[in-house]
């Protein structure tokens, strides 16, 4: 018989991951007053019944972006945070057809071995009928937990025009949600908005050691650990190289989703990005610095 609860790792002190059957990775963290929850999931487990176990006092709810991987269980609390660019997904009239593509998830992932790993069926998938109030989650957000322990907010739009990461100097964290990881798709803006962002987490580098991105141990993986060291500056580097004409730019079937439709994409070093080539600086956008 498969793992038929999420996986919980004590990634630091009074931090933990909860590893969502390989699908999607939250994470709760708290201080001496508060605790912020990160991400709610893709809708296979309630991770509310998680969070409140882990969490000695009250807590805060953040989504990274809008993504149904990332809010699936967003409805079991009355408030979430969330970057205002993203709360266009959740008007009432979008939710059914989000719902209907949200259900697609699972049968991307048992490719992966998700339901090899773990005991869980495809009718277990939650997602919400409504959304949540949504507080607005903007660039500068700070979370204060109390203890000297601060987490802040950084808006990088690309992989949805409202994505945030989160740094916590207090253990030297980065969450990036989708926007700094091994495969970073920009679906929502252009290459030179995504450089923009990741040009702020660069800035910020001397605060953390270690990227946590929303879906480690993904898939069938047993593997649960941060992203390469090189992951922040590799992306960069291709979005620099999108920019400037020098990437070696791929038009083909995703290494990642083999046998889907071709998609323009560059490789290097333990990255690749998808992006849209008509979209590489929008008009009256300022270059990245």
């Amino acid at each position: 018989m498969g793992i038929s609860k999420p996986i919980v790792l004590e990634i630091a002190y009074r931090t933990y991951a909860i590893n969502e059957f390989g699908m999607a990775t939250a994470f709760i963290l708290w201080g001496t007053e508060r605790g912020l929850l990160i991400d709610t999931g893709c809708g296979m487990y309630n991770i509310r019944e998680i969070a409140d176990e882990l969490c000695p006092v009250p807590y805060d709810v953040v989504l990274t972006h809008g993504h149904g991987d990332h809010s699936g269980y967003m409805d079991a609390w009355d408030e979430v945070w969330l970057h205002p660019a993203d709360w266009d997904a959740y008007l009432p009239e979008k939710m059914a057809a989000a719902k209907e593509f949200h259900k697609s998830y699972p049968k991307m992932m048992a490719g992966y071995g998700s339901f090899d790993a773990y005991d869980i069926t495809e009718e277990q998938l939650h997602f919400p009928d409504h959304a949540p109030k949504f507080l607005p989650l903007t660039e500068g957000t700070v979370f204060d937990l109390g203890g000297g322990r601060k987490v802040d907010v950084i808006h990088t739009p690309g992989h949805t025009a409202g994505e945030v990461v989160l740094i916590d100097p207090s253990v030297r964290i980065l969450f990036s949600g989708d926007a700094c990881n091994p495969n970073l798709g920009l679906r929502a803006t252009s290459v030179n908005t995504a450089l923009k962002g990741l040009l702020k987490v660069k800035a910020r580098q001397a605060d953390f050691d270690r990227n946590f991105n929303s879906h480690i141990g993904y898939g069938g993986s047993n593997v649960h650990i941060a992203m390469p060291d090189s992951c922040l500056d590799d992306c960069l580097y291709i979005l620099r190289g999108i920019i400037d004409g020098t990437a070696d730019v791929k038009h083909a079937s995703s290494p990642f989703r083999p046998g889907t439709p071709p998609v323009y994409f560059v490789k290097y070093g333990n990255v690749q990005i998808t992006f849209n080539p008509e979209r590489i600086i929008d008009e009256g956008e300022e270059p990245a610095e």
